[in-house]
């Protein structure tokens, strides 16, 4: 449920975030996911949790919708614990990297498809490791 909620908001943050997103903000989104990058082959999930959360407030602070910002922070806490089992997996990481270049492409279209192979693909990763 909370995976398809998130789906939903991050859908309409994406669609804001293109439409709004700054050159600093952009720039920004390429120093995280270069730290991102350096982090994957290390397996500290902790840092590597704290920096995939940076990236996406990031996102969701370029929508300027105070709202939306405040209701997907609101699903952080309970986004974490899967976040955590999301990251165990080093295929994972890698994908996840790729998906995070792929947002900063600012093309509406590809990024909302990128956004929801993303979430689905963090829900089967989730559900795969909790069997």
């Amino acid at each position: 449920d909370v995976l398809e909620v998130r789906k939903g908001m991050e859908v309409l943050a994406i669609s804001l975030a293109c439409e709004r997103i700054t050159r600093e903000e952009m720039e920004k989104l390429e120093e995280i996911e270069s730290r991102f990058q350096n982090l994957i082959e290390e397996g500290n999930l902790t840092e590597l949790a704290e920096v995939d959360v940076e990236f996406h407030d990031t996102i969701y602070n370029a929508t300027n919708n105070k709202r939306l910002v405040q209701l997907l922070n609101n699903l952080r806490e309970q986004m974490y614990r899967y976040r955590m089992e999301y990251l165990k997996d080093i295929a994972v990481r890698r994908t996840l990297a790729e998906e995070h270049r792929s947002l900063r492409a600012r093309d509406e279209k590809k990024a909302l498809d990128y956004i929801k192979v993303h979430i689905d693909n963090q829900q089967k990763a989730i559900i795969r490791s909790l069997n």
